[in-house]
């Protein structure tokens, strides 16, 4: 074992046909060299590229040009040969002679005539229907005389000032109150002149839940005004637990008595 190599040797009894299979004392030069032949040769044909080019058939281009003079040997030929050819003309009505006249006599078949109006004549009749016109005399008056409407003066005793309800916003003249409740508090002629505006929240049922005044809340009679409205019963609105209307308040002459007295 002086050299690192190890000799396999058969044992005793060992067949003759028994041979090792691995045999270590193969050089690995040989091998490598062989490796890196095959591989250089595959690359080798991997880089071949090989052209292979398709046949091509030589056909010679050449065409043949007739000409046709413009008479009636050249026509006849001309329409032989569209008649004739891979590509026939298709028929076009209005290349045809008696298109034209066809045509105008389709449109004459279709068009509206309109009959010619004759009117008939009447004779008159012989009695002299106009009347003569009847002039004014001179001085004297055409137009009927104008007559002045009867005006009554209204008893005043029979009056009395009472307050009115005319809409700012959030209400509409339909929806005021058609009866309102009498008003009791003395009205001078302040109070009667004076623009009075209020703000008034309303319940679901109609009711004044609180009563603000928008002008002259410190005058003389706003306290008996809010107290008034607070009495007044609107329109009922389920949809909404509480609304806001403003109201302009106003005094008009009122009969105390009557059909039109509140």
């Amino acid at each position: 074992m002086a050299d690192g190599k190890i000799k396999l040797r058969k044992l005793t009894g060992t067949p003759e046909w028994l041979f090792p299979w691995r045999d270590r004392q193969t050089p690995l030069f040989p091998k490598l060299l062989a490796f890196a032949f095959v591989g250089a040769a595959f690359t080798l044909l991997l880089s071949l590229k090989v052209r292979v080019a398709e046949f091509e058939k030589s056909v010679p281009r050449r065409a043949s040009v007739i000409y046709l003079r413009d008479d009636a040997q050249g026509r006849a030929l001309t329409l032989r040969a569209q008649e004739g050819g891979p590509f026939p003309s298709r028929f076009k009505p209005e290349n045809w002679e008696g298109f034209a006249k066809l045509e105008a006599a389709g449109m004459d078949a279709t068009r509206f005539q309109v009959s010619p109006y004759l009117p008939q004549l009447q004779d008159l009749p012989l009695a002299n229907q106009l009347h003569s016109v009847k002039l004014a005399a001179k001085g004297e008056s055409f137009f009927p005389k104008r007559r002045l409407p009867k005006t009554t003066t209204p008893d005043l005793a029979k009056l009395q000032l009472a307050p009115s309800l005319y809409p700012l916003s959030g209400i509409t003249s339909e929806m005021l109150p058609r009866s309102l409740p009498p008003f009791t508090a003395a009205i001078d002629s302040a109070m009667s002149s004076a623009s009075w505006r209020f703000l008034l929240r309303l319940n679901s049922e109609g009711s004044v839940s609180e009563c603000v005044s928008l002008e002259k809340g410190g005058e003389t009679g706003a306290a008996e005004l809010e107290t008034w409205l607070q009495k007044i019963q609107f329109q009922p609105d389920h949809e909404k637990s509480s609304r806001w209307i403003s109201l302009g308040v106003g005094f008009i002459n009122q009969p105390t008595d009557g059909t039109d007295a509140r």
